[in-house]
Parts: structure tokens; sequence; C-alpha cells
């Protein structure tokens, strides 16, 4: 019924979702201004609320956008079979262990692949 509420100009709004909510928070406005008088909450402690309003909104509530990390599944296009011709030793090397980890997850990914055929 309560879909938030906020301080503005010293006036305690209520946006409510129903006009039967609204009727009925009408009702209960004096009763909740002197209870406030009497108590106020240590969060409006330092704020002077003068007045309480209530309106209805008919807009509906936006739900909270999360992000999804969605994890992206594609074959591998690469087959790890091309000439190196790099004299640096090192980063020969380097290139050389990109290839073996290509030609790797290629014979994991077509073993699993003729497993599932099989089967």
């Amino acid at each position: 019924m309560i879909k938030f509420s906020y301080i503005k100009n010293d006036i305690l709004f209520f946006v409510l979702s129903h006009p039967g909510g609204k009727q009925e928070f009408d009702n209960n406005i004096e009763s909740i201004k002197s209870a406030l008088k009497f108590y106020k909450p240590e969060e409006c402690s330092e704020t002077v609320i003068n007045d309480i309003k209530a309106f209805v909104t008919h807009t509906p509530i936006k739900p909270a956008i999360t992000a999804q990390k969605k994890e992206l599944r594609y074959m591998e296009r690469a087959t790890g079979d091309f000439p190196i011709n790099i004299h640096d030793e090192k980063l020969n090397s380097l290139v050389k262990s990109i290839q073996k980890i290509i030609k790797d997850v290629n014979e994991q990914k077509s073993a699993t692949f003729t497993q599932i055929k099989k089967q």
C-alpha cells in the first residue's frame, strides 16, 4: 500500500499505491501527527516535520535492474595450426605456449563432442 515516503519543505509525504489506502491514511493522519510529536525517530531528529500529506501514484515501480553475468559459450574456431617465425626466444616460447593451449582446448572439446555424439 505505501510505496515510499520522503520529506520536502518540512512536509512528510507518503506515496500510496491504492486510493482506498489513501482514504484510510487520511482518516488516521491526525493520530500519526500526534505520534510523531510524542516520539520522533532518531533518523528524523534533525528534521522538522510541520505537516503530513499523502497521494496516490499509478506508475508501476520499476524493478531494480541487476547486471547478470551471462557466460558466453561459443565454439573455438582457432585450431592452433599456424607457423611461428619469431627469432626472439622469449617471445617464441610465449607464442608456442599459446599454440599448445589452443590445441589442448580443441582436443578436450573434440573428445567431449565425440562422447556426447556416442550417447
